[in-house]
């Protein structure tokens, strides 16, 4: 892969600082949702000693919008480091130009 050019790769950085992209994939964002949903049930459950077995059907689907939620996260957060790689080129008078 050819080194980028330095303007380009001075907005990347720039906007890496304030719009970080994210690193995983969507599908590691929608299972780490899964995850954090679940163990946040499991803990309101021993909190509040409730037993989890018969609400087993209330986790599977909680985690199951989980998953899309997180999808969704790093979508947003692909948007506004794009978003911000733009506007750091603009600022650097790299590019969009009228």
């Amino acid at each position: 892969m050819p080194p980028m050019e330095p303007h380009l790769e001075k907005a990347r950085f720039a906007a890496a600082g304030y719009a970080p992209a994210p690193e995983a994939s969507a599908l590691a964002y929608g299972m780490i949702g899964m995850a954090l949903f679940s163990v946040g049930m499991w803990g309101a459950g021993r909190f509040y000693d409730v037993p989890l077995i018969p609400h087993l059907s209330l986790i599977v689907v909680g985690s199951l919008i989980a998953f899309p939620v997180g999808i969704w996260l790093r979508k947003k957060r692909k948007r506004r480091h794009v978003d911000a790689y733009q506007a750091e080129l603009v600022c650097l008078g790299a590019g969009c130009r009228s």
